[in-house]
């Protein structure tokens, strides 16, 4: 209590005992009324929080609000009565010590009626906060997916009823199909005590997490966030010292990255052939992380020079239209109609030519197709789109022979195939890529290899020497958009434009 008040409450002292009783009974009261309530107030909002989110008792939160409602009391009694010790012991008509008992006696009155008023108070805010943040009993359970284990198995041995199961997968098929996780699929399932599931989190892989809150209202839609995920965009530079997998492993320590680049140039460069000791390359890649962990994203331009090769450049564009191909300067589509090679082989055995010795007829005579040396059971690719015209064994020497038609008179073979792929018939159209079959050694064969041979127009070419068209170029409506993208992404690596 301020000096000022006392003074006011000595002299109305003198002249009216029993008005300056209400007087001083009602200054203590709006006193203490708005500023020690507003202080328990605040005090027991933080204790009611540490109590439901801590599991304090609530006799021991009322416990320790009490004892902290009677120091503020003393508190202030303590510091009121230095204050008119000091100011009114001279000029009273009483002795300080009575004085100090009489102001006192009547100050505790008054403080008891606050403190009957605040415990009713902090009851009911007690009541309200219990109220509010009433906790519900959710019960998870987790895991990862065992090669041949589904969720669906997995949470039945857990104990979640199969219609819930069910009910989860129908909610969250917008999302994701929880009977196709892959192996090694982390998630958790989040149900309240009557086993109804609330929330479904799940983790295809280290660096992607979903969590998909599913509502009660079966109208209402799920609610799905996914953890951020940084990205950033590096520059990698190297040469080849044996191959391009093991420089790769050495600049960036990612086979990831060397799959990439070998697939952008696909179609320009063979890379298990062509690549030779002394080659550079420059790449602009995005890496993706989450933490401490990171993952390599999409390549956004590469240049790769040979002493073999020629210069090549890739530039990443995404026209208005969202179609995203990989560009050369000239704005040509790197892709081609047809690969370099139908498949992942280890040399040429043998080449185009119109007079071989044949090793097992022991005569010779054309060989208008290339050998490609790969092992039993490696996958052979359709080189371009097509439709299945052949599936058949050859019994004149080709053994598993398919023959696929292409677009402008186009037609390739591939013979002593070990086995077609699954559902291939004639009459199928296949894509760029898709396997059709298996490296084998049926028909006339001294080991597992694969015969590959095209024709245009019926007639037999020699395919490593073929100009492979490219699929398509940039509009010229688009041309400007990519003129700027070509510009940033090769000015960053110090490319000629």
């Amino acid at each position: 209590m301020s000096i000022k008040k006392y003074n006011t409450f000595y002299n109305c002292r003198r002249h009216n005992q029993h008005k300056n009783k209400i007087e001083l009974s009602t200054s203590i009261s709006k006193i203490f009324s708005k500023k020690g309530l507003f202080y328990i107030l605040a005090l027991v909002s933080i204790l009611a929080g540490i109590q439901i989110f801590y599991g304090i008792p609530r006799d021991y939160l009322k416990q320790q609000l009490s004892e902290e409602n009677q120091g503020e009391k003393s508190s202030q009694l303590s510091g009121d009565a230095l204050d008119f010790d000091e100011n009114h012991s001279e000029g009273s008509g009483l002795e300080p010590e009575k004085e100090m008992a009489l102001a006192q006696s009547e100050y505790d009155w008054e403080g008891t009626c606050i403190c009957e008023e605040t415990s009713a108070q902090e009851r009911l805010d007690i009541e309200r906060l219990n109220l509010r943040y009433q906790k519900v009993d959710i019960k998870k359970v987790s895991g990862k997916l065992n090669p041949g284990e589904t969720l669906y198995e997995y949470l039945i041995k857990v104990g979640i009823e199969p219609v819930e199961i069910i009910r989860l997968g129908d909610k969250v098929q917008s999302v994701v199909d929880i009977s196709r996780l892959n192996v090694g699929t982390r998630f958790s399932v989040h149900y309240n005590i009557e086993g109804k599931i609330v929330q479904f989190d799940y983790k295809p892989n280290e660096l992607d997490a979903y969590y998909i809150n599913i509502p009660d209202s079966e109208l209402a839609n799920v609610e799905v966030t996914k953890e951020e995920i940084f990205k950033e965009i590096v520059c990698i530079e190297g040469g080849i010292k044996n191959s391009l997998y093991q420089s790769m492993m050495e600049h960036c320590n990612s086979s990831q990255l060397a799959v990439q680049l070998a697939e952008i140039f696909a179609w320009d460069i063979d890379f298990l052939t062509e690549c030779q000791p002394g080659d550079t390359f420059k790449i602009l890649a995005e890496r993706l992380y989450r933490g401490d962990f990171y993952r390599w994203g999409d390549i956004l331009a590469a240049v790769y020079e040979g002493e073999m090769l020629s210069t090549h450049t890739a530039v990443l564009f995404q026209d208005p239209n969202g179609h995203t191909n990989y560009y050369d300067k000239d704005g040509r589509c790197l892709k081609k109609a047809f690969l370099r090679a139908p498949l992942n082989y280890k040399y040429i055995s043998s080449y185009y030519t119109e007079s071989r010795y044949h090793p097992i007829l022991r005569i010779n005579r054309p060989h208008l197709a290339i050998d490609y040396a790969a092992p039993t059971g490696t996958p052979v690719v359709s080189i371009g789109a097509g439709t299945v015209t052949s599936r058949y064994y050859d019994k004149g020497g080709y053994g598993n022979y398919i023959e696929i038609k292409h677009p402008n008179g186009y037609t390739t073979g591939y013979g002593h195939l070990s086995k077609f792929a699954d559902g291939l018939k004639v009459g199928k159209r296949v894509e760029q890529g898709e396997v059709i079959g298996y490296v084998g050694a049926t028909g006339l064969a001294t080991g597992p290899h694969l015969d590959f041979s095209i024709s245009i127009n019926g007639k037999k070419v020699n395919f490593l020497e073929l100009k492979i068209p490219p699929a398509s170029s940039v509009s010229q409506e688009h041309w400007d958009d990519f003129e700027l993208v070509k510009r940033n992404y090769l000015s960053i690596l110090k490319e000629e434009l």
